[in-house]
């Protein structure tokens, strides 16, 4: 019994004079964590990999090699001796060469100070990470240059690391990818980017690239280039959703009807232009749409009808306004009741009993002409059609259009009035 008391008051002693193996497979690594959890949010301080490369992960904290505590200068007193120092706060670099005094530097008081030393002036990370510009990332210390693949039509932010642990580092950024979603760079928030509090730069099209750089108190910009890969002309026989890059679009609607739906008019910024032009004559139907709830000229969408037909448009940030047209009046034929007539309908048919609610006859301007027929061959559905407001039809707050009949109308500006039926 004696025996094993002694043996285990000696184990302490056994266990740290030997040696501590790891063995990692090919592609392995062996990590020492600076904090977190395993496999769930951990801090990785030290990882050697199998292949032999070592990776150090400062974070803004400082990296010691030393070769131990010796009587530097023969006084009796121990000091360390830093053979090399790298200052992961302001970036330096420091070699000892074995001269100097104690500085009481934190960490001991007997510190011998650095004597050669080396301030970057760049990044000392060399990372090269890929990302797939859906989700917004905060870029990481050891990051250097992103390369960022953009598919979705939707904005992604790329946050900067804070600039207090970043002085003197460098980030570069590359956009892939033609959607129109943007790529946001932009600080910490309440962080500045050119001497701008929450100020942001922008990756908008294929190919670009940005570089910032950190000071003392900000980020800065000091390269950026916007590559506009121009796509003059497009075309398209399929629902399409412009790019950013994209300017005309000739669409053709030979094999089947269609979409067009714009991007959203603030995703490609005010004064973005396009010019959408139908190329094929038949009954297909070809309709440029909104995204979403925004409207063109105030209306939802707009039908090419024929051949030649084209719109061009113009975003204003927040919807879309039709700058240039040439619309053929277009045959509407049994609409659901009650119908919208936009102004760019002509002849509306309908069979059914409801009501066809006119435009403003002001906001169509004078000249413009509807023809409404009720094209029932039996019963006796009535056709109401509805001027917008206070508006009038030759006086009348309605006019009602019964079975096998049709009322031809023109706006004046004001209201409508009856030139045939």
């Amino acid at each position: 019994m004696k025996k094993l008391l002694l043996l285990l008051a000696l184990f302490p002693l056994l266990t740290q004079a030997q040696n501590v193996k790891a063995k990692v497979g090919t592609g392995g690594s062996f990590f020492i964590l600076n904090g977190g959890t395993p496999g769930v949010d951990e801090l990785v301080k030290l990882q050697i990999r199998e292949s032999g490369e070592v990776n150090w992960y400062l974070d803004g904290k400082d990296l010691f090699i030393r070769d131990g505590f010796f009587d530097a200068f023969g006084t009796g007193v121990l000091y360390k001796y830093d053979f090399m120092h790298i200052d992961g706060l302001n970036g330096r670099i420091g070699f000892n060469i074995l001269n100097g005094f104690s500085d009481g530097s934190p960490g001991g008081e007997n510190n011998l100070p650095l004597t050669s030393s080396v301030t970057l002036n760049g990044s000392i990370a060399t990372k090269v990470r890929l990302l797939n510009g859906i989700t917004t990332y905060t870029i990481q210390q050891d990051d250097h240059i992103m390369i960022i693949d953009k598919t979705t039509n939707t904005n992604t932010d790329m946050t900067l690391s804070p600039v207090t642990t970043s002085r003197g580092r460098e980030y570069i950024f590359r956009r892939n990818g033609t959607s129109t979603g943007k790529i946001i760079v932009k600080p910490g928030l309440g962080e500045k980017l050119n001497g701008v509090v929450n100020g942001t730069a922008t990756l908008a099209s294929d190919n670009s690239t940005l570089n910032v750089v950190c000071g003392l108190d900000s980020w800065w910009v000091i390269s950026q280039i916007d590559v506009q890969s121009a796509f003059d002309v497009r075309t398209a026989s399929a629902d399409y959703t412009p790019n950013k890059a994209d300017k005309t679009i000739l669409v053709d609607a030979t094999s089947a009807s269609f979409t067009v739906t714009l991007p959203g008019a603030a995703i490609v910024d005010a004064g973005k232009t396009y010019t959408i032009k139908r190329t094929n004559a038949g009954a297909n139907t070809i309709i440029v749409d909104g995204n979403g709830s925004e409207t063109i000229d105030g209306i939802a969408s707009i039908r090419l009808n024929q051949r030649f037909d084209y719109l061009q448009l113009q975003s204003d940030g927040t919807n879309w306004m039709v700058i240039s047209e040439r619309i053929s009046p277009s045959l509407v034929i049994n609409p659901a009741l009650p119908y919208a007539a936009t102004a760019y309908d002509g002849t509306i048919s309908s069979n059914g009993n409801g009501t066809i609610n006119l435009p403003s006859a002001a906001a169509v301007l004078g000249g413009k002409i509807f023809t409404i027929k009720n094209s029932a061959t039996a019963g006796n559905p009535i056709l109401t059609v509805d001027p917008s407001g206070a508006e009038t039809i030759d006086g009348l707050a309605t006019w009602p259009v019964s079975r096998g009949l049709f009322v031809t109308i023109q706006s004046d500006g004001t209201n409508w009035i009856v030139i045939g039926q």
